[in-house]
């Protein structure tokens, strides 16, 4: 895995992302699968530009997306036959009138929710396009960035969003910007949502770092880091049948994709856990941890086998 890695870590294509991905009109939903260690879709709308659907930190928040964005007059629609879905980025195109914009968004390790967009004028004539974006989680504030404050489920944490744009300004309760484009000429900027919480200070750094990067740089950076994890902890496996050698990875992402990192204090999930699955029942069964514990000790970091080892402890002793 490190050589496969190795092979592949100045570019952004990776072999990960290429076995597992799932392009077009996925029969199995539309889920995202690009999630960081606390912040995922429960459920995810495609049909929004940005993160539409019902956001989660370590579970569903309140049933609202992260945040719309909106290019031109909004009817756009996504052209299904375009979308690419990977374990570390999902992306598509949507178009309306003399407009195409092409959308790739990712969640870093960090809890930042990032959307690289270009917006393209396909028209003959010149065109003045606004771009608005709005998030239910980042309200209020001046110049160019919206924070808020909200209760994620049961009350275990606190989440303080931070949502930004490339070249945009605060005004009516979101971020506006305006691009004037000729015929054929294109527009690329970048959005990011934040989740900053205060056991994980990581997350305003990280959320810093991707506001003030380029949306190629915010890409490159956050695909050889998630790409990187499996160098670093997953080991190579080889077998003759394509399909079975492709369900053995499957299988590792799910245990990544259902494993949770939010250092909440307390009882709640102070450790790593391994949950039994964020779209569905988003808690740790103890009785079913002997198992996921089992599958995690194949992982060259200990800490995902022990933490949910130290996370069973606490509810059986209390």
């Amino acid at each position: 895995m490190q050589a496969i890695y190795d092979a592949e870590s100045s570019g952004t294509d990776f072999w990960m992302d290429r076995l597992l991905a799932r392009p077009g009109n996925d029969p199995g939903g539309t889920w995202l699968m690009t999630r960081g260690r606390g912040l995922f879709m429960y459920t995810h709308n495609p049909s929004v530009i940005g993160f539409g659907g019902n956001t989660a930190y370590w579970d569903n928040i309140s049933s609202q997306g992260a945040y719309t964005v909106t290019v031109g007059s909004g009817t756009l629609t996504e052209q299904v036959a375009q979308r690419w879905q990977a374990p570390s980025h999902w992306r598509s195109v949507y178009t309306g009138g003399s407009l195409r914009v092409d959308v790739t968004k990712f969640i870093t390790n960090q809890i930042v929710a990032v959307t690289n967009l270009t917006v393209t004028n396909t028209g003959s004539a010149s065109s003045t396009v606004p771009l608005r974006v709005t998030s239910p989680y980042a309200t209020s504030g001046s110049g160019s960035e919206l924070s808020g404050s909200r209760q994620v489920k049961n009350n275990p944490t606190t989440i303080r969003p931070r949502l930004s744009a490339d070249g945009f300004t605060v005004s009516s309760g979101g971020l506006n910007r305006s691009v004037t484009l000729g015929a054929g000429q294109s527009v690329t900027t970048k959005v990011q949502l934040g989740v900053v919480t205060d056991e994980i200070p990581e997350s305003l750094t990280e959320y810093t770092g991707y506001r003030n990067a380029t949306p190629a740089s915010a890409f490159a950076t956050h695909v050889r880091e998630y790409h990187r994890w499996w160098a670093e902890n997953v080991p190579y496996i080889d077998v003759p049948d394509a399909a079975i050698k492709k369900n053995i990875y499957y299988r590792w992402w799910l245990m990544r994709f259902n494993h949770l990192d939010v250092d909440i204090p307390g009882q709640d999930f102070q450790f790593p856990i391994s949950i039994e699955g964020v779209t569905g029942y988003t808690n740790a069964i103890v009785l079913t941890q002997p198992m996921h514990v089992d599958d995690l000790k194949c992982l060259r970091n200990p800490i995902y086998s022990y933490g949910p080892w130290l996370s069973v402890g606490q509810p059986a002793s209390t």
